[in-house]
């Protein structure tokens, strides 16, 4: 009887240490202050308002001491280098993006990062669209990249600086029309780089035709731009967005009403955006960022509609990650919530 009541409680208190240690295991072990770097985009930016709402949030949980140092500068590709570098322990780029550094395509030709890991996915859709003056189509009657091909106009254009996810975009969209920036300049036109703040002010003055940006609902700059001058939204037809799938873009539409003067959805490519970090972010602190994003949506929403339509659960699917890998923090979390097996 002794044997059997011994044996009882020597598996019971191994079943008692193995679930406190399984409990201790699901919990964050962070009892230091934390230093993280959190790379985001310039001010004017969705991404700078992504980046400062996100470290607001870490701020909250983290142990006290802890900073979390927001980086005003970067974009869509630079940021991937940024944080592969270590430059930067996590940041906000594209999907897509993170998928072609990992496997060293494209832009990231020579610059492989397969350390680059995903957090959390699936918020605030990207759009890249071609924003014209009405001033220049009123007096042109250009509205359209193949109207633009077809009278080869001096057009001047304006996009972010290199870095931003728009420009590698912009040029395999111009590739299946057969131009280039470099042909535009041969027909007397421009390309303009400059950080997104100051293009609204341009559009304004006349000093620029037409504006390409990658943008999300309530972009602050464009929101301005459609603000203070009479601006069109115009997208791309689904011969292009279709051919676009193979670099992990996809058909997406800026919804009516997102700004002024536009009524009706803007058929174009649409990315979704992503948090990252690389395989060297401990567990616990890439544990905690997945969950303090995907619990705190209204908050995030109340900082941006952007965040609007994104459903936390999904966070961790291919679609909206890019298929790049998952953080194994992350997928810890995602597997607690009952989301991912």
């Amino acid at each position: 009887m002794f044997k059997k009541i011994f044996s009882f409680l020597l598996i019971y208190s191994f079943v008692f240490t193995f679930c406190i240690l399984g409990s201790v295991n699901s919990t964050l072990a962070l009892d230091k202050p934390v230093q993280l770097t959190f790379g985001a985009m310039p001010i004017g930016t969705s991404w700078y308002v992504f980046g400062a709402s996100i470290s607001k949030l870490l701020g909250k949980v983290l142990p006290p001491g802890s900073k979390v140092e927001l980086l005003a500068g970067g974009g869509g590709v630079a940021n991937a280098l940024i944080v592969a570098q270590g430059k930067a322990d996590i940041a906000i780029s594209n999907a897509c993006a993170i998928k072609w550094a990992h496997d060293g395509t494209l832009v990231y030709k020579g610059k492989e990062a397969k350390n680059l890991r995903v957090i959390t996915g699936g918020f605030a859709m990207v759009w890249i669209a071609q924003i014209y003056n009405e001033a220049f189509i009123k007096k042109t009657g250009i509205d359209s990249l193949e109207k633009l091909i077809e009278k080869k106009y001096p057009i001047r254009i304006a996009t972010k600086p290199k870095g931003s996810i728009a420009l590698p975009i912009i040029d395999l969209v111009f590739e299946k029309y057969g131009i280039s920036f470099d042909k535009i300049n041969e027909w007397g036109g421009s390309h303009i780089q400059v950080e997104t703040g100051q293009i609204p002010e341009m559009m304004r003055d006349g000093r620029v035709d037409l504006w390409i940006e990658s943008f999300s609902e309530g972009h602050p700059s464009v929101t301005e731009g459609a603000l203070t001058a009479d601006l069109r939204i115009v997208g791309f037809p689904d011969w292009v967005i279709n051919d676009l799938n193979k670099y992990g873009l996809y058909g997406g539409a800026v919804p009516a009403n997102s700004y002024r003067l536009q009524t009706k959805p803007v058929k174009t490519v649409g990315l979704p955006t992503v948090v990252f970090a690389t395989e060297k972010l401990p567990e616990e602190i890439a544990y905690i960022t997945a969950k303090v994003i995907c619990e705190n949506k209204n908050e995030l929403v109340a900082s941006s509609a952007a965040w609007k339509d994104w459903v936390p659960e999904s966070s961790w699917k291919p679609e909206n990650t890019g298929g790049a890998p998952l953080h194994p923090g992350a997928v810890r979390y995602y597997r607690e919530r009952g989301w991912m097996k």
